[in-house]
């Protein structure tokens, strides 16, 4: 796409649910996964700032259009580059976007990795951390504006994203599964195969996983401690 980016939208396809059941969720054309975590609480007694983080599924044009018009001045797209190849973003090659993948290429197929959804997120987890590190690294250093994370579904690389960057922002872990699920509840479908384990509870194992084996999201990403501070502070308002 040629159109550069442009004011945050107030009205029409940009628009955020502001409260209830719906709060976050981003009508965008050709999405059906999209929300703001704007509102999330942090355990210093702040939150996730409206307009910091979205995260999403797959974009199409016309939702493209409504990320740039969101005010998103950053897409992290972390899918497999033989995924952008086969299904390339209407963002590739503009200045907002990076294609920075979480999954090794002979990890193509998630039902490969685990039995479960926890399995195959402490798979995604044992073997990728240096590129889920390099995802934070992108956030925290990413130009003023909204960054905005999607895979195909929106529901296990981004979710897994997701988790560690609002860890690290301090969202308390409930939260932090709560809104995960909301991937799964607000689909239109019933659930089945994998979607139906997109639970809190998934997340919450995930997350205890994480803990136990490395001692949470930051010794696990290794990131510097400035990297961290600035991932916070980008997100987070008091």
């Amino acid at each position: 796409m040629d159109e550069q980016p442009q004011g945050r939208s107030v009205t029409g396809a940009g628009t955020r649910a502001g409260t209830g059941a719906g709060a976050g969720v981003l009508s965008w054309p050709g999405c059906d996964n999209a929300r703001d975590l704007g509102g999330l609480p942090t355990v210093w007694g702040g939150r996730v700032r409206a307009g910091a983080l979205v995260r999403a599924d797959r974009l199409r044009r016309q939702g493209a259009r409504a990320a740039l018009a969101y005010g998103v001045r950053l897409v992290v797209d972390l899918r497999l580059p033989a995924e952008c190849a086969a299904d390339p973003s209407p963002l590739a090659g503009h200045p907002c976007y990076r294609n920075l993948p979480v999954l090794r290429e002979e990890d193509s197929v998630l039902e490969a990795m685990g039995d479960t959804l926890p399995a195959i997120y402490r798979a995604i987890l044992d073997r990728g951390a240096e590129r889920l590190a390099r995802v934070m690294t992108a956030i925290a250093l990413a130009p003023p504006g909204c960054v905005l994370l999607h895979c195909h579904a929106g529901r296990d690389r981004t979710g897994l994203a997701v988790a560690l960057a609002l860890t690290l922002a301090g969202v308390p872990e409930d939260r932090i599964a709560r809104d995960y699920a909301r991937s799964r509840d607000g689909r239109s479908r019933p659930a089945e195969g994998l979607w139906a384990q997109a639970t809190e509870e998934t997340m919450l194992e995930t997350l205890a996983y994480l803990r136990d084996r490395y001692g949470g999201a930051a010794p696990y990403l290794g990131l510097l401690p400035s990297v961290g501070t600035r991932l916070r502070a980008r997100l987070t308002e008091p």
